[in-house]
């Protein structure tokens, strides 16, 4: 058997690990029936699909030619991991302002095509958007701005 179309190939292994993990989650909730469904009857039937698609494109990658896989880059998928991770510490203290300016910043820095002005107006946006619909909007209880920010 030789893959022809790598892309495809891991494209379906992908699918078929998510979908174990949703099989699995399933396995300790009572499914029901399709008329009146348990609290494991989603997330099992969300695997079952997943695992389909997952072996229709393993199936798929082995009949079909295809590109192959581009080389993996590690440094901009860590630097993503950092900048959410860093937002997540950084919201308490800082406020959602600063937290989303950083990690839009850096999440853009991380892409082949960084730009700063185009960052900067899409870390404006984000701001205003976020602050908007989370704080405003769901009156969810966000700081803002910093906690030793000076009240004016």
């Amino acid at each position: 058997m030789r893959i022809r179309a790598p892309k495809d190939f891991w494209s379906g292994l992908m699918f078929c690990g998510f979908a174990a993990v949703g099989i699995l989650a399933a396995r300790g909730y009572s499914l029901g029936a399709a008329g009146k469904m348990g609290p494991g009857y989603f997330p099992l039937l969300l695997g079952l699909v997943l695992a389909a698609l997952g072996l229709f494109l393993i199936g798929r990658s082995v009949v079909l030619e295809g590109e192959p896989l581009p080389r993996f880059h590690v440094l901009p998928l860590a630097v993503i991991a950092v900048a959410v991770c860093l937002f997540g510490l950084l919201i308490e203290p800082l406020g959602l302002v600063v937290a989303l300016a950083v990690l839009t910043v850096l999440t853009a820095w991380a892409g082949p095509q960084f730009r700063l002005t185009e960052t900067l107006a899409l870390t404006v946006a984000l701001i205003l958007f976020s602050v908007g619909v989370f704080v405003y909007g769901l009156g969810l209880p966000l700081a803002i701005w910093p906690s030793y920010w000076p009240s004016l």
